[in-house]
């Protein structure tokens, strides 16, 4: 015979006593109050649940752990830095629940438009990620387009998906102190710069003159957004503008890039112009990814 655990056998003890108080208060009510039938029912379902739970001591944990887990998709665990085992690149990652943030640091020389738009230093995407259980206890993290970048180990080690590579790199944790992954606050003059900037690289890019307008934002709060969403519209289309097919239909069909206003995030063809919507206020999730705009243009164009 299994002889259930002390401290199960008294917690079910506790369990009855509450039970049977409870359904002597719920008959109580019953007998006083014709319409209280429902409520009584209610009462027996959740005692018979809570009998459930007390099988399982550990249910109790689960159930905290499960709520626990809701509230950390809101809140950041702090920013991590991991090193590549390859050579001195570096990434930051921050974990938000089943959600993630990670950033790609710019090494000298790094020809990643986002690292090179802004004269004022370089200013890397931060992608925004989902995570997954994988094999062996291991975490993956895709993007919104179901491009995998980072898998964690059960054991901590890592392994990343650099931009523009398509071979996974092992990187290993580093020391660092290092800001939370939002948008730094920026200017207007922030964002014409950049779209300045963006003009002249991808005009070069495409072949063919392509005009970055940022008008529509200039009386708009949330400048921050509005910036970052140049530096994501400029990497979206050189990304299919490295194909030569890519940048040939870029160049026949794209003449200017506007950024407007939104009520939510997107991107969409109107005659030659390639709309660009963000929200002002949202910070990272204002804006499409680069991700998004190449996609857009690939199934677009």
């Amino acid at each position: 015979m299994v002889r259930a655990h002390p401290l199960t056998r008294s917690f079910r003890g506790r369990l009855a006593g509450v039970a049977l108080a409870a359904l002597a208060a719920g008959g109580f009510a019953h007998a006083q109050d014709p319409q209280a039938g429902d409520a009584s029912e209610e009462t027996v379902s959740q005692l018979s649940l809570l009998a459930q739970s007390a099988d399982n001591p550990f249910s109790a944990l689960v159930g905290k752990r499960r709520e626990r887990s809701t509230f950390e998709d809101q809140t950041p665990h702090g920013v991590e830095r991991y090193v590549l085992t390859s050579d001195d690149r570096a990434f930051l990652f921050e974990e938000r629940g089943r959600t993630a943030r990670v950033r790609f640091l710019c090494p000298p020389g790094d020809a990643r438009i986002d690292c090179r738009l802004d004269a004022s230093g370089p200013s890397p995407e931060i992608y925004l990620l989902t995570a997954t259980r994988g094999p062996r206890g291991d975490v993956i993290y895709k993007t919104d387009e179901g491009e995998t970048l980072l898998r964690i180990a059960a054991y901590g080690g890592a392994t990343v998906f650099w931009p523009g590579e398509t071979q996974g790199i092992a990187a290993s944790k580093s020391f660092g102190d290092d800001e939370p992954l939002m948008l730094a606050p920026q200017s207007y003059d922030t964002a014409q710069r950049r779209a300045q900037s963006a003009s002249a690289q991808v005009s070069a890019i495409v072949g063919s003159a392509i005009s970055f307008d940022v008008r529509a934002g200039q009386r708009a709060a949330g400048a921050a957004v509005l910036a970052d969403a140049v530096l994501t519209a400029a990497k979206g289309i050189a990304e299919v503008a490295d194909d030569p097919i890519g940048a040939r239909i870029i160049a026949e069909r794209v003449r200017r890039v506007a950024f407007l206003p939104g009520a939510a995030p997107g991107v969409a063809l109107n005659g030659s112009v390639l709309e660009i919507l963000y929200v002002p206020k949202q910070d990272v999730r204002g804006r499409p990814s680069s991700a998004k705009v190449a996609h857009y243009l690939e199934q677009t164009l």
